[in-house]
């Protein structure tokens, strides 16, 4: 669908015939306004209409590009306007300067205008999907503020419920559990194959059918405490933790505990959740319980939610394959773990296993047509680019590609492994 208002290009160049040059080049398909110095070219990128990219040549008397650029980027209301640099010089050195000061590409003359028009149509695009991505983790960060500010009045509701609540909680808890999942990082699809896990193993131990739901809906909520980590932490594995990161890490159980305890009649629950970190041989946390003083649930949830948390990397350095994964627990069992929930696990796995969507870490220039993201794929700065099970195209291959050049750093990409080969 063809945009109802041509975008805007700014191009700055002291010679008036570069301007005529590429303003014949430009105009056809945008909408163009010309800056002969440095100090004109900052005064147009601050007024309206703001333009959307920026040709700037770098060899200008008074003002040279260079410090235009450092002006644009110092800047608020600039500071997002993408620059490409237009200018004679072509060694590396200075290609190298203008891509540090903030430019995302560079053009040497004499102009060819299949390639100014490729380039400026690939950034204004870039910019397009880069404004949107903005757009939509605003909202997505205002939906989570509005549902954290909504979880917390419902527990205050909660505490003063009679007693009859017991009855139709599990619909509430299920509610609070997706304000859980809106924090992102994968809490909510974690939690949820964890209380699948936990609830099978709890059945085959035997354990009556109301404990047994209780397993369930504490290890749906056992990472609740997460929602207050800072999205650097909630991303980071535990392995790769500082002592500092360490410490508020480990707080989460607790405070987790301490939101669910406040409705009476989660107070079974709200135990298994301090505990669920707690090792069979007391070396766990936060309060150092050893053997059967930690709540079964307990023992249950940290056996199951480990095994995910190998699966995915977030405990260790790396993530693990499934036999991987089951192999930690086993060579844990009796220190970290309950020897008789491992026992109960190994069958359950062995069955289940196969059925399971494995995943794989892959670059984004190693990509190709077809690949299932499992995770999303989020900008270096924090907003998401593309949402988990997505399809991978060949232009969102490109743009992701694009992404990673322009910031300098890795995506973490993760596709589901072709279970065909």
């Amino acid at each position: 669908m063809a945009e109802q208002v041509p975008r805007s290009i700014l191009i700055v160049d002291d010679q008036p015939e570069n301007l005529a040059v590429l303003s014949s080049v430009l105009e056809p398909h945008y909408q163009i306004r010309a800056a002969r110095s440095g100090e004109l070219a900052l005064r147009a990128a601050s007024s309206a209409p703001k333009p959307d990219l920026i040709l700037l040549d770098i060899m200008m008397p008074e003002m040279d590009g260079y410090t235009v650029m450092t002006k644009l980027r110092a800047s608020p209301e600039t500071s997002r306007i993408p620059v490409i640099f237009i200018t004679g010089l072509a060694d590396v050195e200075n290609e190298e300067r203008g891509f540090e000061l903030g430019a995302v590409d560079y053009i040497t003359k004499p102009i060819r205008p299949a390639t100014v028009l490729a380039r400026v149509r690939t950034h204004l695009e870039l910019k397009t999907a880069r404004d949107a991505l903005s757009n939509e983790n605003a909202r997505l960060e205002a939906t989570v503020t509005e549902r954290t500010l909504a979880l917390k009045q419902t527990l205050q509701k909660l505490e003063a419920l009679n007693g009859n609540l017991k009855k139709t909680y599990f619909a509430t808890l299920m509610a609070i559990s997706q304000i859980v999942e809106l924090r992102g990082s994968g809490i909510g699809d974690h939690s949820r194959r964890v209380a699948e896990l936990a609830r099978l193993v709890a059945f085959k131990m035997g354990v009556e059918i109301n404990e047994t739901q209780d397993i369930f809906v504490a290890a749906l909520l056992h990472d609740a405490g997460k929602i207050g980590l800072s999205d650097d932490l909630l991303d980071k594995s535990v392995g790769a933790m500082t002592s500092d990161e360490l410490v508020i890490y480990r707080r989460h159980p607790t405070r987790g505990a301490d939101a669910i305890k406040q409705i009476d009649t989660m107070a079974g629950i709200a135990e298994m959740v301090r505990h669920h970190h707690e090792h069979f041989d007391g070396s766990g946390f936060p309060d150092g319980l050893s053997g059967l003083n930690i709540p079964l649930g307990a023992r249950i949830i940290c056996a199951a939610s480990d095994y995910y948390s190998l699966k995915n990397g977030m405990l260790t350095d790396r993530p693990m394959s499934a036999k991987e994964s089951f192999l930690f627990l086993l060579e844990a069992r009796g220190s970290r773990y309950d020897p008789t929930v491992i026992d109960k696990l190994q069958p359950i796995l062995a069955t289940a296993e196969k059925f399971e969507i494995e995943e794989i870490p892959v670059k984004a220039a190693h990509m190709h047509e077809g690949m299932i993201l499992t995770r999303d794929v989020n900008h270096p700065s924090g907003f998401i680019l593309l949402s988990k099970g997505t399809t991978m195209t060949h232009r969102l291959i490109e743009q992701l590609v694009a992404v990673e050049q322009q910031s300098a750093a890795s995506l973490k990409v993760y596709v589901q492994m072709d279970t065909k080969k």
